[in-house]
């Protein structure tokens, strides 16, 4: 079976946690092919600071997972079973800083999804977690188009409502690495039924959070909670996009029974128990993102 997780911090907790959520131990699963999205995270500061060279940092630390017997992966294609496959993505728009040319390279790199902003406002665009009603930047916009023309998804988890409208009418639909739903817990780093509805009729693709602030308004979660959110999805027609968006190692609290990377099995023993079908937990697991990625890949943007 296919399982891919698209949201995890992992490079950005390597120097801090001495116990991290995903490892190529946890990853490994006989018979069983894994792929686990990696961040590059601009961090609180945006690229100031004491984190102005973040992203080499993190670039340094999946160099040291590659060193480690990890494998980068550009396409899904290139999943092997019983291998660590690692695909790098972009958490907030200030990698690219305001050079155009930058996200080329970043493609270069094997970059498959970005998101335009993180919790900062930015060059680029308003976070969700603001009250700010405005749409995307202009430099916003133009490198959204880049990042199409380019490849690289375009990641609507931490974006305000108005500009994740403004991206839904690009030519590839964007998607949300590591989203829930709002009518199960109210928090602006959720998607709203009109949302959803909306990626649904575009065929995106949405990653359930594992973070339990996101899952339930008393911040407690277990594998059911999880599922619940991946119930509502598919409720308002969203079998084909739901899947897997962790957050690991960017969380501090846990589902109970879901603390770190080598219990996914589990949530899937909990779906077959709850009456999910097969097909739609092979689905959930990895296909609905493979799908995704492969409208990614065909269309010309």
């Amino acid at each position: 079976m296919l399982i891919c997780d698209t949201h995890a911090d992992t490079l950005y907790a390597m120097p801090y946690k001495k116990q991290l959520d995903v490892t190529k131990k946890r990853l490994l699963l006989p018979g069983h092919t894994r792929v686990q999205a990696l961040a590059l995270f601009v961090g609180g500061q945006g690229l100031t600071g004491d984190e102005a060279d973040l992203i080499d940092r993190e670039l340094a630390a999946f160099r040291q997972l590659l060193d480690e017997g990890w494998r980068q992966i550009r396409t899904l294609d290139d999943a092997l079973p019983d291998e660590a496959n690692a695909l790098l993505t972009i958490e907030g728009g200030e990698a690219f800083g305001s050079d155009l040319s930058s996200v080329a390279a970043f493609a270069e790199m094997g970059v498959r999804i970005a998101a335009p902003v993180w919790n900062n406002e930015n060059l680029l665009a308003h976070p969700a977690v603001r009250s700010s009603t405005e749409g995307l930047k202009p430099l916003g916009r133009e490198m959204a188009a880049e990042m199409q023309k380019h490849k690289i998804a375009l990641d609507i988890s931490h974006l305000n409502e108005r500009g994740a409208e403004e991206l839904m009418d690009s030519p590839v639909p964007p998607m949300a690495s590591h989203s829930c739903a709002r009518a199960l817990c109210d928090h602006p780093r959720n998607l709203t039924d009109a949302q959803l509805k909306r990626l649904i009729l575009l065929r995106s693709f949405v990653g359930v959070n594992f973070y339990p602030v996101f899952l339930h308004p008393s911040g407690k979660a277990d594998i059911d909670t999880v599922i619940d959110h991946i119930c509502h999805i598919c409720y308002l027609g969203g079998e084909g996009i739901v899947g897997l968006g962790s957050d690991f190692d960017g969380i501090e609290h846990y589902p109970k029974g879901l603390r770190h990377a080598g219990r996914i099995p589990a949530l899937f023993e909990r779906m077959e128990q709850r009456g999910f079908s097969a097909a739609l937990i092979q689905a959930v697991a990895g296909e609905n993102f493979a799908r995704y990625m492969r409208l990614i890949d065909e269309t010309e943007c």
